[in-house]
């Protein structure tokens, strides 16, 4: 090289790496915004006169980010009616009673209906009827309208390990359940009240929404037990066993919203969720997939239906 053409070179590098620097930025600034027009996109804004879908799946926590899109559902007068597609098996008190509470906003304005998929148990039940109508397939698995509180007895465990755990509060209750000391008679005393409670509530939220008494919910699914599609229709958990079609020919006739209107979903959208769905994929391909490793995410109360591991 001659000494010429390496002083051009060395004299051309800052300017080059300014010109790296701006599209690098364009990239990311790009980036961004097609992110954001996804997220407008996917969420049904300016999307005109349509039928608002949302899916509710998993485990139903209290998640700010849905409760605000039920908010802009709300508002939006684009949307004429909203169609919530549940396939969960609850989570915990306090989301599906959230959930409760947003979609009976929604209600007040605009005709709400609940299309329940393979599973919609506890707080997911508690979900759906907070709809005007209330639609499952029949092997759909219902019902478990009840709470759970659970913890592990680990006292034999450290013994065996020779540890002894110190343990120093204010109160006798405090931190009650506590793996690493025996459940005294008053504290399971205590939090079983909790639980009849929390039960009692959720009775009185099924009793508002389906035209019985908390008495008759107690005769028939007060035990908690789980019930296929056709066999809440039977006791009147739901309206009837069908699918959207059969939800959009009810909101025309009852709530002239026209079956002409559009369906579109509204979704929260993650930008990294192919990175964790991946993540998932790895884990459930090393480890296997089991309802308990989503439950060890839980803390609290719960309205959730699982398979029991004690028996």
């Amino acid at each position: 090289m001659s000494p010429g053409l390496e002083g051009d070179t060395i004299l051309a590098l800052p300017k080059l790496r300014r010109h790296l620097t701006v599209w690098r930025l364009l990239t990311v600034v790009g980036f961004a915004l097609a992110i954001f027009m996804t997220i407008r996109g996917e969420t049904g804004l300016s999307s005109g006169p349509h039928v608002a879908a949302v899916e509710v799946e998993g485990i139903i926590l209290k998640d700010p980010d849905m409760l605000a899109m039920f908010d802009e559902i709300a508002d939006d007068p684009d949307v004429e009616a909203l169609i919530v597609n549940i396939s969960s098996p609850g989570g915990t008190f306090g989301g599906g009673e959230a959930y409760f509470k947003a979609l009976r906003n929604i209600s007040n304005n605009k005709p709400v209906v609940a299309i329940m998929g393979d599973m919609a148990t506890s707080g997911a039940y508690m979900t759906a009827i907070a709809a005007d109508r209330i639609y499952a397939s029949r092997g759909t698995i219902t019902g478990s309208i009840g709470v759970i509180m659970q913890s592990a007895n680990i006292t034999g465990l450290l013994d065996k390990l020779g540890v002894t755990p110190e343990i120093i509060k204010s109160g006798p209750s405090k931190a009650v359940p506590n793996p690493m000391e025996e459940l005294t008679p008053n504290s399971r005393a205590q939090l079983q009240d909790i639980i009849n409670e929390l039960q009692t509530m959720f009775l009185q939220m099924v009793s508002s929404r389906r035209d019985k008494t908390v008495d008759e919910l107690r005769a028939v699914i007060g035990d908690g037990r789980i019930m296929t599609g056709t066999s809440a229709a039977d006791v009147g958990l739901i309206d009837e066993v069908g699918d959207e079609n059969d939800a959009r020919l009810w909101l025309q006739t009852t709530h002239d919203v026209s079956t002409d209107l559009p369906v579109i979903e509204w979704a929260i959208e993650d930008p990294i969720a192919w990175w964790r769905e991946a993540g998932a994929s790895m884990s459930t391909a090393i480890f296997g997939k089991s309802l308990l490793s989503e439950r060890l995410t839980l803390d609290g109360i719960l309205a959730l239906w699982h398979p029991s591991f004690n028996e």
